[in-house]
């Protein structure tokens, strides 16, 4: 009996030390701030002890478009398009709840409504009425949910590689959230996040591999470490993703435009065409040179089609009957 206690003692000093060495701190959050904020950030109070961190870039008379970047993810994802189109458009983006500079949500909800009423504060804080809201991944899940819970605050929706529908095909995970699916990797990936798993899982997400930095690793990398992001992180693949509401999204009725890599793993492309034969009059473009992240691998196709895509829109609107 003293032998196997000894050896159970041993194993959890092991462990113990193990955990110590592999261990990845949370990064400083004043210097975080400092690092990836710039002159265009903002800082909003929700009133419940959060500071959502927002951006509103671009020209301020011009059609406003909302960015909503996906799971894991940060408003920088949007940058490109911004750049893009900023001399034509208001561009107005934010960190959900749990990711980049905003850190996690206090009373720990990261369903669809809480985070399509804090997009609504945004809006509110820099006094926009109705945008497009333009959604990747689950951003595009909250997008098309936004469309059907305050359509009176969109003007259009477009879906990037976004989450949701309700298809035969199942996408295949990347390394970092098939570690999230496990027992063992929830408890672990608070505490434990290797740049290497980071790299890895956005290798998984690119098909362009050169478009990859290591500057755009660390970014990632860094602020998911951000204060309580990780165990966000966490806590958000245990919501409800309320699958039921996929039998809703016929009913749009705003103008919808679908953008898709068509190297996507992660969502493949047969969602894209199921989203297009579920909402009528929808568009569907798609990119042989992107994977899930079109706006970061083919920024200039992706502003392109947008912008061509609100033309077009406008020109409908204005059109007599």
């Amino acid at each position: 009996m003293k032998t196997m206690i000894r050896i159970i003692l041993l194993l959890l000093v092991l462990l113990g030390a193990a955990f110590l060495f592999f261990r990845t701190p949370d990064t400083d959050r004043a210097e975080m701030i400092a690092k990836y904020s710039n002159e265009a950030s903002r800082f909003l109070d929700d009133g419940h002890g959060a500071k959502i961190h927002y951006r509103d870039e671009g020209n301020k008379d011009g059609p406003a478009l909302l960015l909503i970047h996906g799971s894991n993810s940060l408003l920088q994802t949007w940058e490109p398009l911004v750049a893009l189109l900023g001399e034509k458009y208001r561009l107005i983006s934010l960190d959900l709840y749990g990711h980049g500079l905003t850190g996690p949500n206090p009373d720990g909800s990261y369903d669809a409504d809480t985070n399509i009423a804090t997009v609504v504060k945004v809006l509110d804080a820099v006094g926009v009425e109705k945008a497009y809201w333009v959604g990747n991944s689950m951003g595009g899940w909250l997008t098309w949910r936004a469309g059907l819970s305050v359509p009176e605050r969109t003007v259009g929706l477009v879906l990037i590689d976004a989450s949701g529908a309700q298809v035969e095909e199942k996408g295949e995970l990347y390394l970092g959230a098939r570690l999230a699916r496990s027992s063992i990797g929830q408890l672990l990936l608070p505490e434990i996040t290797p740049r290497s798993l980071v790299k890895s899982s956005l290798e998984e997400n690119f098909a362009q591999p050169d478009r990859l930095t290591e500057e755009l690793v660390d970014r990632y990398w860094e602020l998911l470490r951000f204060p309580g992001n990780r165990k966000a992180a966490v806590d958000r693949g245990k919501t409800a993703r309320e699958p039921e509401k996929w039998a809703e999204v016929g009913t749009l009725k705003m103008p919808v435009l679908l953008l898709w890599g068509e190297k996507d793993t992660l969502i493949p492309l047969s969602h894209a065409k199921a989203f297009e034969t579920a909402i009528p009059g929808s568009k569907l473009i798609t990119y042989a040179d992107a994977g899930h992240l079109p706006m970061e691998e083919t920024p200039e196709q992706v502003a392109r089609d947008i912008d061509s895509w609100i033309d077009g829109v406008t020109m409908e609107a204005a059109a007599p009957n």
